[in-house]
């Protein structure tokens, strides 16, 4: 009996959920096929009716999960005007963040695995890397409108790829004390330098 059209989206955006967050705890290399069909509760046949292969799955999951990240990010900027950076900074770099690891952002959690991946599933991040860049820095020139486009879009990679790079630091800590130290340095760094005084 096939299944309808509405019921297999729904299906395999479940799927999509379950395998993201049991891939940012175990990567894509400490994620066997089989135990991410035990995780979901899903036979083969279930998970190969919606992808084609393990890598698939990955990328497919990994897209999934940077598309909800782009209109969160877009809804925050809208929302939250010029206190924007400021809480999106303060989030990322929580106590929450540091040990939410299935939650977070899958660029902290996943980027190794993302720049192993062929080329043709590289180029779908890129474009998503790109859109969150950009929308960081329309928020930058509204807190720096003399700065250019280019100053922008500068900072705009300064200050996400410093967002990535300090809770993946953070997390590599074994000593609590030093992680929470790694994070706060890190916000108090980064509203310094990309907030207005």
């Amino acid at each position: 009996m096939k299944t309808k059209k509405g019921e297999k989206e729904k299906l395999r955006s479940v799927i999509l959920e379950k395998a993201i967050a049991y891939l940012k705890k175990h990567g894509q290399g400490g994620s066997g096929t089989e135990h991410i069909m035990k995780y979901m509760g899903l036979t083969r046949g279930a998970l190969y009716s919606h992808f084609h292969s393990k890598a698939d799955l990955f990328a497919q999951a990994v897209c999934y999960d940077l598309a909800k990240l782009e209109d969160s990010l877009l809804m925050r900027f809208q929302r939250d005007g010029d206190d924007a950076i400021k809480k999106i900074i303060e989030d990322h770099l929580s106590e929450s963040s540091l040990y939410n690891v299935e939650t977070s952002c899958a660029f902290t959690s996943l980027s190794t695995d993302m720049q192993r991946s062929d080329e043709e599933y590289r180029s779908q991040y890129e474009k998503y890397m790109d859109r969150i860049y950009a929308l960081f820095a329309r928020a930058l020139k509204d807190q720096f409108p003399n700065d250019t486009e280019f100053q922008s879009h500068e900072k705009a990679l300064n200050l996400y790829s410093g967002l990535v790079g300090t809770l993946t630091m953070a997390r590599t800590m074994s000593d609590p004390k030093k992680a929470k130290e790694i994070l706060e340095s890190g916000k108090k760094f980064l509203i310094s330098q990309f907030m207005k005084n």
